[in-house]
Parts: structure tokens; sequence; C-alpha cells
């Protein structure tokens, strides 16, 4: 056996494991290979014969899975929260994945395929000490003028300079147009004191967010993350309840707004790296 063999074989062990949950609504049968903990998303509405016995189901133990159609997979998130992250130690680096969407290695950037996604998959913390999340890269925010003048009225109304300055809209903008005018910044008026300010300053300002609720980071982190975020949100739930959340930008409303405040909740407390994420563009089976 080589010194160049031991000295791979020891970095590799060396290098921080990364425990892998990847979130699913439906039963596709290549993730079952993938070596994955699998989330059904949910799972109170599903027929739980139709899937692996194997796979968490996200209405057992503590859950909200009953909320699932206007939460989303936060109702996986908080399934992690509530039942599973005890498991870990604090410093355990914990990844979220989606059902099309994987996070992984570097030499992997393309031509990732179902065929070889397992092999692609990062499992390991790459130089764990420059950083204390994964992110996807970010995603700019901008719009079609046929769109702003459809969805926008109010908005263009109150600041005809928006006509003029399509490429560059804030995440309050973005949000009022896509998914209900003045939601966001009432939902904004129920966080805690300590980000209230800073959250209304980044929407206002910001043109660009990491999406998706991807990330991978330590269990200390994700906790602080986890109970920010549903403190919040079970306000706006409440503050909501009144609204017919109908239709694509609405209907998962909570995890729209989520997905703003992981951004942020990330941008102010912890030192961020971006990292690739695999696109499934297959038809899934």
């Amino acid at each position: 056996m080589s010194r160049l063999y031991i000295k791979i074989k020891l970095f590799l062990n060396f290098m921080s494991i990364i425990h892998n949950f990847c979130i699913t609504g439906k039963n596709y049968e290549f993730l079952n290979a993938l070596n994955l903990n699998i989330i059904l998303s949910g799972s109170e509405f599903k027929n739980l014969n139709d899937y692996p016995t194997a796979w968490i189901k996200d209405n057992q133990g503590k859950n909200i899975s009953n909320k699932n159609k206007n939460f989303g997979t936060l109702t996986s998130h908080y399934w992690l929260w509530k039942n599973k992250l005890k498991d870990f130690s604090e410093n355990d680096w914990i990844g979220i994945n989606h059902y099309r969407r994987y996070w992984i290695k570097q030499a992997y950037k393309e031509n990732v395929k179902i065929s070889n996604l397992s092999n692609s998959i990062l499992r390991n913390v790459p130089d764990e000490n420059t950083f204390d999340v994964l992110l996807p890269e970010k995603i700019n925010l901008n719009i079609k003028l046929s769109k702003l003048i459809k969805k926008g009225f109010k908005n263009y109304i109150t600041n005809p300079f928006l006509l003029f300055n399509l490429n560059k809209l804030s995440i309050k903008l973005h949000f009022d147009l896509f998914h209900g005018y003045g939601l966001l910044s009432d939902a904004t008026k129920l966080l805690n004191d300590h980000d209230k300010n800073d959250f209304e300053k980044y929407i206002k300002n910001k043109h660009s967010f990491y999406p998706l609720e991807m990330f991978i980071s330590k269990k200390i982190i994700i906790e602080d993350l986890y109970s920010k975020t549903f403190e919040w949100i079970f306000k706006c739930e409440e503050k909501f309840s009144h609204l017919e959340l109908k239709g694509y930008g609405k209907e998962r409303l909570y995890d729209f707004l989520a997905e703003r405040y992981f951004s942020f909740y990330f941008e102010k407390y912890a030192r961020i790296k971006t990292w690739p994420y695999a696109l499934i563009k297959e038809d899934l089976k």
C-alpha cells in the first residue's frame, strides 16, 4: 500500500461526514439507491402503503404535517428539528437536499444524471474551518415590464421609477409581485426584536438572496435557525389566517416567507461559502 494512498485515506477519514437528508413529496424509485435519509413531505395526506417503509414520514412524532399545503417543505424541516436533531452532536454537519436538487462534489459540477448521482453527491465537508454553512449561489431578482404592469400596479403607482429599473428588484418588491402585496412587510413586524430592523433593511435593500432552503451546516446553527424561523412563521400563520391562500404564489406562503428568512439568517449569523448543486432534469420515475 503506497504512502500516498494512506495519506488520502487518512485525509478522507478526517473530513467530517455530512448527514444528508432529502425532502420529497413523491415516490421515485431512484431515491432508494442514493444512501440518503429520505423525508416524505406532507405524509399526513399520503397513502403510506405506497412509500418505502424506510423513508421518514413527517407525520410521525412531533409534527405539523397537516399544515403541508401552506407550509410546503417546512413540515419536513419541522420534523427534523423536533425529532431528529437531538440524535446529533452540536458540531455534526447536516445537509438538506431536494428530490431534484442535490449537493455534489466539485468535480461533478457538469453532467450529473440519475445514473451517476449517487457517486456525485457530496458526503464529506470540504475545508470546514473556512465556513459555517454551504449555500447555493444567490439568485438575482428582476422582472419583465409586462409582468410588472400586470402584477405590480400598487407598486409602480406609488413608485413610478420601478418601470425603469426592472433588473434590480428588492426582495420586498419581488415578494409583493409574486406572493402578495404587503405580506412580507406585515410579516416582518412579527419578527423577534433582534432581527426585525435588520430584516426590514435586508428585504428593502437587497436585490438577491440564497434560494431553495437548501444548506449544509452544523446542528448548533440549524437548531437556532429553526427555533427563530418557526417562532416567526407560527405568528405569521395566525396573522394571515383570514387569507385565502390559492395559486402557486400564495398557497405555500409560509414556505416562501421562510425561504427569505433562511437567507437573511445565514447572512447575518454565519460564514457562508457557496457550493454547486445538481438539478436533475430527467423525467423522474
